[in-house]
């Protein structure tokens, strides 16, 4: 019977990210529920168990990597707003501040002028690196499988022209203490 389970959620957690897919826009969580067949709390549950974040999360996940193409490829913020469906740059900022812990701005030159502090910490997933701007942060490499130095270069790459001074006190990463700087 749990195979038979797993089959038909697979089945449908498929026919739920194509509905996010086609659509050109963001889907409510009462549209995918109605076009998937089930109760909007239910759907939610299934979602989230899969894919490890709700519906509208991972949606703005996708929402801000193609915001990410467009702005590398030189449309300003407000075109690229108007490109991923949001009503103004100032939607397009506020997802940048709370996925990149930055501005589409800042983004977009590549992190021209920008600091971003890191460290590396111990964690439930081995070493972590850690890096954050004075807003959040904004990105984590482990590099158990591609060594520290692939971990560094994947990282950077992402924002060529910032600065990273090493200031793992700046980065508080959870109040739980869960990453601790190995000694």
């Amino acid at each position: 019977m749990e195979n038979t389970d797993q089959a038909y959620h697979y089945h449908v957690m498929a026919r739920a990210i194509a509905a996010i897919d086609a659509s050109e826009s963001p889907l409510s969580l009462e549209q995918l529920a109605r076009e998937i067949g089930l109760s909007p709390a239910h759907f939610q549950r299934l979602f989230s168990t899969w894919a490890g974040v709700s519906p509208k999360r991972f949606q703005q996940y996708l929402t801000l990597g193609y915001a990410k193409t467009l702005l590398s490829s030189r449309f300003t913020t407000l075109e690229t707003a108007h490109n991923i469906g949001l009503s103004g740059s100032g939607r397009l900022h506020d997802l940048f501040l709370r996925w990149e812990a930055m501005s589409p701005g800042e983004f977009a030159k590549g992190g021209a002028d920008l600091t971003i502090h890191y460290g590396w910490f111990g964690g439930p997933f081995g070493e972590t690196l850690v890096m954050g701007t004075d807003r959040g942060i904004c990105g984590m490499a482990f590099p158990q499988e591609q060594g520290r130095d692939a971990a560094w270069e994947d990282m950077t790459s992402r924002w060529p022209k910032a600065t990273y001074p090493e200031l793992f006190i700046r980065l508080r990463v959870f109040p739980s203490g869960a990453l601790d700087r190995p000694g």
